[in-house]
């Protein structure tokens, strides 16, 4: 019998490596893909949250002779006039929401935060109906508006 006629059994060293490396780089891109589905639906939830705010504020204008000045107290949410802006306060920053920034004058107001995840974006909502992101904090005391 010919010593090149027999046949081998099995796989060769090389060829298990590549499919390891193979098997590793597929890993890390569904693993990647799935951070990034992570960040965005613990960005959308911090979006809800603060938009809630936006029906608070509302719903503040309707029922207080202050309107809407009673929404923040020195730059932040006034958590102590309703528990509603706790609890959405607390759902912001349990979310990774942070940089939580309010202001407000009788007639207008603005709220905004930093989104979580590896984005540097901000969200802000603001009495004229805007919903805006942005890279800059936009929420500003001088105009009470999102620019």
């Amino acid at each position: 019998m010919n010593r090149y006629s027999i046949k081998r059994k099995g796989f060769t060293i090389v060829e298990l490596l590549i499919v390891v490396a193979i098997i590793g780089i597929l890993t890390t891109i569904v693993l990647v893909s799935l951070r990034e589905a992570s960040d965005r639906a613990r960005n959308t939830k911090i979006i809800t949250s603060v938009t809630q705010i936006r029906k608070v504020a509302e719903d503040m204008y309707i029922q207080e002779p202050s309107g809407f000045g009673n929404l923040c107290l020195t730059g932040e949410l006034n958590i102590a006039r309703t528990d509603i802006l706790g609890i959405l306060k607390d759902d912001i920053e349990k979310y990774g929401g942070s940089n939580i920034v309010c202001y407000s004058s009788k007639y207008s107001f603005c709220v905004s935060t930093l989104l979580g995840g590896d984005t540097t974006k901000y969200f802000c909502i603001d009495s004229d109906g805007d919903n805006v992101e942005s890279t800059s904090d936009i929420c500003t005391a001088s105009n009470i508006a999102c620019e």
